[in-house]
């Protein structure tokens, strides 16, 4: 089953606001980078949470763009949201020869 701007939000439901093309620009480019030959039975989730990871931390840079001063960035890479930081959990139960993301 793949991941459904639906389906994401039924996850996700914070990023309801959000319009359709976010979330999907960063569902297709989190699907490039959780691939099922990696994650197997959990890639719909591993897409999930990068997905919502990318989506964070654009939102992130749009408010420091703007001058906002909450929701700072305070890792670096996945380390950087809760989302990213399942993402990298889920990659670390994987056995290291099946993992091609760079974390």
């Amino acid at each position: 089953m793949a991941v459904t701007y639906e389906s994401f939000l039924e996850r996700f439901p914070e990023f309801t606001p959000h319009p359709s093309g976010i979330v999907n620009g960063a569902i297709t480019e989190a699907m490039f980078d959780a691939s099922e030959d990696v994650f197997g039975d959990q890639t719909d989730r591993a897409v999930k949470f990068l997905s919502a990871h990318i989506i964070a931390i654009q939102l992130a840079q749009m408010g420091i763009q703007i001058g906002a001063t909450d929701g700072k960035v305070y890792g670096e890479g996945l380390d950087a949201t809760q989302y990213g930081q399942e993402f990298k959990r889920m990659l670390n139960t994987l056995p290291s020869s099946s993992i091609g993301f760079v974390v």
